[in-house]
């Protein structure tokens, strides 16, 4: 028998917490069918956010770009301590680099191609739909 998470009101509320377990499972691997298991692996693994979306694509795009965070901020109309924490945690995943305060695009050999993919999916309707959906439900999975 399935658990759910928290200590159910109800047995209904169990049910219904089970069935929705189901369900968004299901709701993910029909979105992995739309984007291919390596743009969806990419997205679970480096993509936490809007925000994150939003830097890998700038950089994809302009790959000779070299910008401290505050002009980075400024180019994506956002605040430097909302941008700080992804571009750190993108520099720890070796997609940009950091030096001198200055931040660039240097993603890792294998991860060239899937950033590739995933800024391709970014421009099919169809492909993009599914990956927003991707990345609110890892935002907020428990929102139904």
């Amino acid at each position: 028998m399935e658990q759910w998470r928290g200590a159910p009101a109800s047995p209904v509320q169990w049910f219904m917490g089970v069935v929705r377990s189901r369900l968004i499972g299901r709701y993910v691997n029909e979105l992995e069918d739309v984007l291919g298991l390596p743009i969806t692996r990419f997205v679970d693994q480096h993509v936490r956010s809007l925000l994150t979306w939003d830097v890998l694509v700038f950089f994809h795009r302009t790959p000779d770009a070299v910008l401290d965070v505050e002009g980075l901020a400024s180019r994506l109309g956002r605040r430097v301590e909302e941008l700080q924490p992804e571009v750190e945690e993108l520099c720890r995943e070796g997609i940009l680099e950091s030096s001198g305060g200055l931040v660039r695009y240097r993603p890792e050999p294998e991860l060239h191609a899937t950033i590739d993919a995933f800024v391709m999916a970014c421009q099919e309707r169809g492909r993009r739909l599914a990956l927003i959906a991707l990345v609110l439900h890892k935002i907020n999975p428990h929102d139904e």
